[in-house]
């Protein structure tokens, strides 16, 4: 072999090296078990992506490849499951306890043994002071740890949103990860919802497929209500906002509202027996929705309510404290 073959060779199993390292791995064990045959890794969201058998004494192997970040479970039954996030390039061993489910031995896996020493103190503590205390310390020493999104609402946005903020901005490197992804967009729309601010605009489509703009309601007062079928104070409110619509419509007031359904059926039957002549919109993505992402919305219903400009005047008014408030603009 002359020496342009050898270099060329040298090259290639550095390259092939290169590509392995980012990959991580991962090997374990489950003991003390009497009851499970299989361990499976699922994502977030509970959908399976590999299931392995568990060997005679308990071992597995997962065959996926881990080439980024992301937050994953090993899921033994819907009771029993431990986290698993890893970085690119980790080669993780963890032994699972069925005695101690929650607290697994991790070896080489930075962001996974993070969230266990980290969770293993916030839930010894009792007040929601001390909790406070301890998350707002915990991203000031790990700003660029992604597992700090699981601590981090315990921090009001409005008092702590310089910690929010420096949480999303420390994780700019885990962007592409969808929820670390949805938690700085989300930081990001904190301060534009503020009262006095420029409502964000959404654009949806509503019964008949055709997308309407929040701001083609621009010149009125306009309410955003975030609803659905399937939630019962939000069919609960209905009536009242009903009333108020039509005692307040002819002297500019709409409503906007956007529903988080993902049944278009039930979604039109419940416009057509709650009686909402108003424009409705959907993209029927239930919790995931375009609108409630920008908006923020952690719960239904919620409404904001926006004036002739377009400008934010209150968000969360519902029953009599609505109707105060249109009073005060409209008058009786």
């Amino acid at each position: 072999m002359n020496f342009k073959q050898t270099l060329f060779t040298g090259i290639l199993i550095f390259v092939s090296i290169l590509s392995f390292a980012k990959n991580a791995t991962l090997k374990g064990k489950v003991i003390n078990n009497d009851k499970f045959t299989e361990i499976k890794l699922q994502d977030i969201a509970h959908n399976t992506i590999e299931t392995q058998k568990l060997d005679a004494s308990g071992n597995f192997t997962f065959k996926t490849t881990f080439d980024k970040f992301n937050f994953y479970l090993l899921v033994l039954d819907k009771q029993n499951f431990t986290a698993f996030f890893p970085e690119p390039g980790e080669q993780t061993k963890i032994i699972i306890d069925i005695k101690n489910i929650r607290n697994p031995k991790i070896t080489n896996s930075v962001q996974t043994q993070l969230y266990y020493n980290y969770n293993n103190k916030f839930s010894k503590l009792k007040t929601n002071k001390a909790k406070i205390e301890f998350v707002k310390k915990m991203i000031d020493e790990n700003p660029s740890s992604p597992v700090c999104i699981f601590f981090v609402n315990i921090l009001n946005t409005d008092k702590y949103y310089s910690y929010h903020k420096k949480l999303s901005v420390g994780l700019a490197k885990y962007s592409d990860n969808k929820i670390v992804k949805d938690y700085i967009t989300k930081t990001e729309n904190i301060k534009n919802l503020s009262v006095g601010k420029l409502a964000p605009e959404i654009a949806l489509p509503n019964p008949d497929g055709k997308t309407i703009k929040l701001s083609s309601l621009r010149g009125n007062y306009v309410l955003i209500d975030f609803w659905a079928s399937w939630c019962r104070p939000c069919r609960a409110e209905n009536p009242n906002n009903v009333k108020l619509y039509k005692k307040y419509h002819d002297k500019g007031f709409e409503i906007y509202g956007v529903s988080l359904d993902r049944d278009k059926n039930a979604w039109l039957k419940a416009i057509k027996d709650d009686n909402l002549t108003w424009t409705q919109v959907s993209d029927l993505k239930f919790w995931q929705s375009e609108g409630a992402k920008t908006y923020n919305v952690r719960s239904i219903p919620h409404t904001v309510l926006i004036d002739k400009d377009g400008k934010i005047i209150a968000a969360g008014l519902r029953g009599n404290s609505l109707t105060e408030k249109l009073k005060e603009i409209f008058g009786e």
